[in-house]
């Protein structure tokens, strides 16, 4: 059936939320460990939720070959069904330990499902020239929702359930909303297959292709492109508040500084969709994927001088702060042009059945370097403090630059390699509808 085009904007808003509201659950009780610890009477919540992080980034690898395998919308469905049902469980029985324990964990199998069901449905939703706006999207959609959870945590510490009880109701609503929602075929926004007058894909990802998708260069780039710009970013995610807290900062105090994080924190929100817009406008002007490149390169680079300059301000003043915030907020904002390009990038080089998995191994990645860039700015702040760690960390920023400006040699073949292979399914879908008389010479 063909997709009305005034039909797509609700699909992509569907999709927008199912990411935003299962966002929410992962970080949830972040804001209440300490309510937490005090409930149970157990010291040690932080490691509670490591476990839920490490459960959720490894599951991502088994759900995104189901997406590639199965059908898409009943896998939502069963994942959906399984954190909504857990946080119903830990909304009417919060007195017990151990099954708030065993239904949080739970929960993370079914969050774990969402973003590679994005990266696999994105391009089946959207027309070929307008990916990077609505990768953008998705973009703040997953980002947004972290700080989300933690609002919605932080709003009820204290009535710590009710907080699971809101995030179940509006799980179902999802739920319910999905009955009105079709996933379109795979592929089927495809330049290559446009022409077609009847469509068919029938393909689906197979055990021993996993390995092939691994020895795509312009994958194996964005992969390790992944790792070194979330080192850095998990120094900025996890330790501005305190930076701007202490007196290697600007002494503001914890709630001013946690808001003031947030502001000067918050133009990636608008460089996801202002870069994203950029890449299709170029990509469809010059009919390369290379453009993308370009922009995400240049963003990685004047990202790390911005944030450079914005560090090396001197003084803790008003004054100090308010150039700090300016030259932070910029980098920021030029920051946002890797998201949406690398999820676009993505699809120019990945078979329809294919971008589930590699969906969840960008995330599976960069997960890697956010633990990475944990593990070095513990062992760092206490020797250099926030203001040398951090200016030192932006040379990952520069490495996540040349990893992005390698993937301009093999694009270009990893892209031909795909279109033939697209090509070569046209012609049987076109050769199966003359031998059933779908088609006529």
């Amino acid at each position: 059936m063909k997709v009305h085009k005034s039909t797509v904007p609700f699909k992509i808003l569907f999709l927008f939320v199912l990411l935003l509201i299962n966002g929410v659950g992962a970080t949830l009780p972040i804001p209440n460990l300490t309510v937490l610890a005090q409930y149970y009477n157990f010291q040690y919540f932080g490691f509670i939720e490591a476990i839920f992080i490490l459960i959720l980034t490894s599951t991502q690898l088994l759900w995104g070959f189901l997406i590639d395998t199965l059908e898409r919308k009943r896998l939502m469905n069963v994942a959906n069904t399984i954190w909504v049902l857990t946080s119903i469980l830990i909304f009417f029985f919060p007195e017990y330990f151990y099954f708030y324990l065993i239904n949080r964990l739970i929960m993370a199998l079914g969050l774990s499902a969402f973003l590679p069901l994005a990266y696999s449905a994105i391009a089946d939703f959207t027309e070929y020239n307008n990916r990077g706006i609505v990768a953008s999207l998705l973009n703040i959609a997953w980002v947004g929702s972290s700080a989300l959870g933690i609002l919605i945590g932080g709003f009820f510490s204290n009535s710590w359930p009710l907080s699971f009880g809101l995030v179940a109701l509006l799980g179902i609503f999802v739920g319910f909303w999905s009955y009105f929602v079709s996933f379109p075929e795979r592929g089927k926004k495809e330049p290559i297959f446009q022409s077609l007058p009847h469509y068919n894909y029938p393909w689906r990802i197979q055990t021993k292709e996993y390995m092939l998708i691994l020895k795509s260069k312009t994958n194996f780039w964005l992969l390790v492109q992944g790792i070194f710009a979330l080192i850095p970013g998990s120094f900025f995610t996890y330790w501005m508040v305190s930076f701007l807290n202490s007196n290697q900062g600007f002494y503001f105090d914890i709630t001013l500084a946690s808001l003031l994080a947030i502001v000067i924190a918050s133009g990636r929100v608008f460089g996801y969709p202002t870069f994203g817009k950029l890449g299709d406008f170029l990509t469809r002007k010059r009919k390369s994927p290379h453009n993308r490149v370009f922009i995400a390169t240049l963003c990685m680079i004047f990202q790390a001088i911005f944030f450079f300059i914005a560090f090396t301000i001197p003084g803790s003043s008003y004054a100090s702060f308010f150039a700090f915030s300016f030259f932070f907020w910029i980098g920021s904002f030029i920051g946002g042009g890797s998201g949406p390009n690398r999820t676009s990038i993505l699809f120019e080089v990945t078979l329809p059945e294919h971008r589930g998995t590699v969906g969840s191994l960008f995330s599976f990645v960069d997960q890697i370097g956010i633990s990475i860039g944990l593990f070095l700015s513990t062992l760092w702040i206490p020797y250099f403090g926030y203001r040398v760690m951090f200016v030192f960390g932006l040379i990952f920023y520069l490495f996540a630059a040349f990893s992005w400006f390698i993937t301009i040699i093999p694009l270009s073949k990893d892209k031909e390699k795909m279109n033939k292979v697209l090509e070569s399914r046209k012609a049987e879908i076109q050769d199966e509808e003359i031998v059933n008389g779908s088609i006529g010479y």
